[in-house]
């Protein structure tokens, strides 16, 4: 498993209890993830991920809503955002790889943790 550190942004209202279902079903991810939980990751400028690379984090997920966002507008947005920051990052040379934005739900614990184990070989590999 990968030492190198992996940052997941979460909504308060699904990707978080998708996690929080991990951990209540006494499942694992790896000890070098860092969950934040935020309302909605659309509050993050584009720098956020560029700055966070730049201090050493290795990959990035984005657990959104998606489409069940409850405050309009957000995902278009958000989507937008990381189409822009995927511009920076090849500019800088950060395989694009080493950042997702992915829709977890409340009960996803499958997927949450799938979306960890391919950010570690994503992150493995660049």
């Amino acid at each position: 498993m990968s030492s190198r550190k992996i940052l997941i942004i979460t909504t308060n209202h699904s990707s978080y209890p998708g996690a929080n279902a991990v951990g209540q079903a006494r499942l694992a991810y790896g000890a070098n993830t860092y969950i934040i939980r935020v309302p909605d990751p659309v509050m993050f400028p584009e720098d956020f991920y560029l700055r966070a690379f730049d201090k050493g984090i290795a990959g990035i997920i984005i657990m959104s809503s998606g489409s069940d966002c409850p405050y309009e507008g957000a995902y278009p947005r958000l989507a937008a955002r990381v189409a822009r920051v995927y511009e920076k990052m090849k500019a800088k040379g950060i395989p694009a790889a080493r950042l997702k934005l992915t829709t977890i739900c409340t009960v996803c614990r499958a997927a949450f943790l799938k979306e960890i184990s391919e950010m570690e070989k994503a992150v493995a590999a660049s």
